[in-house]
C-alpha cells in the first residue's frame, strides 16, 4: 500500500514535469542555453541536468548503489537531450521505488562522500529529490520569465 503512493506521487512529478517541458520546446527553446546573471550565469538547461543528477546521485548511486554516470551540467543541452536524460531518471525512480516497496521506511546509510557517512531512509531519499525537482523547476520558470516567456501553470495541482 505504501509504495503505491510513492508510485502515485512520482506520477504527478511527471506530469508536472511533462508541462514543463512542452512549455520549453514549444516557447523557450532558442534560449535554453541563455545564461542569466541574477542566476549566477546559469541557463535553464543546467538546472535541468543539475535535477537529473541529483535523483542520480541519491536515488541511483547512493539509495541503489549504482553507478550510473553524471552529466555535465556545464554543457548546453536542447529540451530533446534533456528529456532523454530524464527517461533515465525515471528508470532510476522506477527501481528505487519497486526497491523500497516493501518498507519504505527502512534505514539507507553508507559513504556518500569519502568523508560523510550518511543514514537515512528511502522517504527521505525520495522526498528530497522530488523537492529539489520542484525548487528548481520554480528557477527554471522564473528564468524563463526574465527571459521574455509566460510560463504555464507548472504545479501538481493545475486549475
Amino acid at each position: 500500500m505504501k509504495s503505491d503512493l510513492l508510485y502515485a506521487q512520482y506520477t504527478l512529478v511527471q506530469q508536472s514535469r511533462a508541462v514543463v517541458f512542452q512549455f520549453l520546446e514549444e516557447n523557450v527553446m532558442d534560449d535554453m542555453a541563455k545564461p542569466l546573471t541574477i542566476f549566477n550565469d546559469k541557463t535553464i538547461s543546467y538546472m535541468y541536468v543539475h535535477i537529473a543528477n541529483t535523483y542520480i546521485a541519491w536515488a541511483g548511486n547512493f539509495a541503489l548503489n549504482g553507478s550510473y554516470p553524471y552529466y555535465d551540467q556545464e554543457k548546453p543541452l536542447n529540451i530533446s537531450q534533456i528529456k532523454n536524460l530524464f527517461t533515465g531518471v525515471d528508470e532510476i525512480m522506477g527501481r528505487f521505488i519497486a526497491h523500497f516497496t516493501a518498507d519504505p521506511t527502512q534505514p539507507v546509510k553508507g559513504y556518500k562522500w569519502t568523508e560523510k557517512y550518511i543514514e537515512t531512509d528511502a522517504y527521505s531519499i525520495f522526498t528530497h529529490v522530488i523537492t529539489h525537482e520542484f525548487h528548481h523547476k520554480g528557477q527554471a520558470m522564473t528564468m524563463s520569465r526574465l527571459l521574455g516567456h509566460l510560463p504555464p501553470d507548472t504545479d501538481v495541482m493545475r486549475f
